[in-house]
């Protein structure tokens, strides 16, 4: 039972955090449609189809769902895993889940390219560059509000028990003299 409460405590904060993001995605995309419907209105330029708010909606939800479940949440768990298993902070995390989230991006652009295309493999190095350009920010955001509250709480966990712990026998020994 003791492990089966975070597994669950981690699906339940990501399944939110996604469903709050494709809310999100999906308001802001309705008003900015809206607001360049009444520009084009009001410019007497051409309103454009039926289809583009739909579409949009469409795209967002889709964009979500795929690097929510697809990308962040894995490498997210990957770094939860890591750390419970090496037994760090979850602060110990950010790198691994920067790694991890870095190789299912180039997982999943290298299968798009060979299902998809008749490219070759692309090496890693445009990928990394895309990746720090365009999934860095948001990938820092998607773990600091899923995971930071509580890596900052076990963080602060760590400090205190460190404090209380001696650190060197010296100070044992002092501490048992006095």
């Amino acid at each position: 039972m003791n492990a089966v409460i975070p597994v669950i405590s981690f699906l339940a904060r990501h399944f939110l955090f996604v469903g709050f993001a494709m809310f999100t995605g999906c308001v802001l995309w309705v008003v900015v449609y809206f607001l360049l419907l009444a520009i084009a209105v009001v410019g007497d330029l051409g309103v454009g189809g039926p289809l583009a708010l739909p579409a949009g909606l469409i795209a967002v939800i889709a964009a979500c769902l795929f690097l929510g479940w697809g990308v962040f949440a894995p490498a997210s768990g990957i770094g939860a895993i890591f750390c419970r298993l090496l037994n760090l902070p979850r602060l110990a995390a950010i790198p691994i889940v920067t790694v991890a989230a870095f190789l299912l991006t180039y997982a999943v652009y290298s299968g798009y390219i060979e299902l998809v295309t008749t490219h070759s493999r692309p090496s890693a190095w445009p990928v990394l560059m895309n990746f720090a350009i365009y999934l860095s920010v948001p990938l820092g955001v998607y773990w600091w509000l899923t995971e930071g509250p509580g890596a900052l709480f076990d963080s602060f966990r760590w400090w205190i028990r460190s404090r209380r712990l001696p650190k060197t026998t010296r100070e044992l020994s002092e501490s048992q003299n006095a």
